[in-house]
């Protein structure tokens, strides 16, 4: 069971993680994200809710997250939401704020509404990707009463979801050749796969066999990263409360797409066939008490046996 494989998990991380430089690591990253100077961003709501955004767009490089333990959690756990191109190459803080910032300053203001005092704006843009994709981000901003501004969530689309995550314009052939060049270039394994994925979308079943092979291979000499990945798609699958369902049925069908169409049934020779069912033993479990997702989210092309899109926009 995925509950029993979780707590066998934990188990191990309890034993393996020192408390003392779990706390060193923690005050570490606290003392990064106070570094950053994203505190103390102000409006004045007194001047009128139509100039509420444009307040806020002119303080986008000071915006950040209220609470520094919750935005360094963050930035380690969405920052690969991000095209690889946004990242940066060292400490995800810096570049995942940055791009918070940008979005808030330059994207398009999706929603602007008031409750008890609290005003929340959402703005959103597109940012290009590899092989004619692009995805879209989000930065969700609270204004408090006293003009305070805060930023409450930044990645995949959240708060504003009728919208597609990705667009993908390209060619099997194109993404085929993305996915074999990145992960030659040392691209996140994660953005590799995302290529792998789009191969799968409807297109004719004409893909060269060399470049199948080669892609097969490229993969087949990185087992661990794949078994990560696996890891994180059940990660995904867990969290879809929270986090929403988008990440979780991505992951999976980039794992389906790359064993069908490449691995075949040497895929087990390096991921345990358990692992995968444990992933999907959580969607089933977790993602009919989820958000519905959008069917908008749901990429054209998508194979119509990946069952999870179904049961996540409850079609």
């Amino acid at each position: 069971m995925a509950s029993e494989r979780d707590a066998e998990r934990a188990a191990a991380g309890r034993l393996r993680l020192d408390p003392e430089e779990m706390n060193r690591r923690l005050r570490g990253d606290v003392g990064e994200i106070e570094a950053l100077g994203r505190r103390g961003a102000r409006v004045d709501p007194g001047l009128g809710d139509a100039t509420v955004p444009e307040q806020v767009r002119g303080q986008a490089a000071r915006i950040g997250f209220e609470s520094p333990v919750e935005a360094a959690a963050v930035s380690l756990r969405r920052i690969r939401e991000l095209p690889d191109s946004e990242r940066g190459s060292g400490s995800p803080f810096p570049p995942y704020h940055a791009a918070a910032g940008r979005t808030i300053a330059e994207g398009e203001l999706k929603a602007h509404t008031t409750h008890a005092g609290i005003r929340r704006l959402v703005f959103q843009r597109t940012a290009p990707v590899a092989a004619g994709i692009t995805v879209s981000l989000e930065a969700a901003v609270r204004v408090t009463a006293d003009g305070s501004v805060w930023l409450d969530s930044f990645g995949w689309p959240l708060a504003e979801t009728d919208v597609p995550v990705y667009v993908f314009g390209g060619t099997r052939e194109g993404y085929l050749a993305e996915a074999i060049g990145g992960l030659q270039r040392g691209w996140p394994f994660e953005q590799a796969m995302l290529m792998v994925f789009a191969t799968g979308l409807g297109f004719p079943d004409d893909a060269d066999d060399t470049g199948r092979t080669e892609l097969a291979e490229l993969i087949a000499a990185r087992p661990g990263r794949l078994i990560a990945y696996v890891g994180e798609a059940e990660t995904h699958a867990i969290a879809v409360r929270a986090n929403g369902a988008f990440g979780a049925c991505l992951y999976r069908s980039a794992i389906e797409v790359l064993f069908e169409n490449y691995l075949g049934s040497a895929a087990f020779s390096v991921v345990d066939l358990e692992d995968v069912d444990d992933v999907d033993e959580e969607l089933r479990e977790s993602l009919p008490a989820a958000d519905s997702l959008s069917p908008r989210a749901i990429p054209p092309g998508t194979p119509v046996h990946h069952w999870w899109w179904e049961l996540a926009a409850r079609l």
